[in-house]
């Protein structure tokens, strides 16, 4: 669709926007592929209520996260540990294995028709893609390369000092 919106962005505020529409375009299914999470703020409350209220929409809901790094996600996102718990009938994460950390981008992806893509995950340089199902299938099926190489990551209760 030449049509649709193509975004591009360069800073950190513009690429918060683009996750908040992106996950606003979300349906059924939200992927996500980050070095550690840290920059998407999955755990802020109004973030961390979006993704419940997706999760609640449906039984044929699903959030799939592949991290190289779980550190993060398991010391400071406590919001987002208790979603893991509540929702771990639709809701999972897995970790990269070490041969696959060296991977730099990020990118989320939603129902497979639109996308927030980081060139590098050192950078706030991107773009947003909403309704390109075309654009987005290369990225979609890049996704499920990474979740089939990638192993089970963390449980939904955290259990440590």
């Amino acid at each position: 669709m030449p049509d649709s919106p193509l975004a591009a962005f360069d800073t950190r505020a513009a690429y918060q926007q683009a996750i908040d529409s992106v996950f606003s375009a979300a349906k059924k299914a939200l992927c996500i592929f980050d070095a550690d999470i840290k920059d998407l703020e999955l755990d802020r409350r109004a973030r961390a209520d979006a993704i419940a209220v997706f999760l609640s929409g449906g039984r044929d809901r699903s959030l799939r996260i592949v991290l190289h790094d779980l550190d993060h996600l398991t010391r400071y996102s406590p919001r987002l540990m208790a979603l893991l718990k509540r929702y771990n009938h639709c809701f999972s994460i897995r970790q990269t294995p070490e041969p696959l950390r060296n991977i730099a981008d990020a990118f989320i992806l939603a129902d497979g028709t639109s996308g927030v893509i980081r060139f590098h995950a050192d950078h706030f340089r991107g773009k947003m893609l909403l309704d390109r199902p075309v654009e987005i299938s290369d990225w979609q099926q890049r996704f499920e390369e990474l979740w089939r190489e990638s192993i089970p990551g963390t449980p939904a209760t955290h259990i440590g000092l």
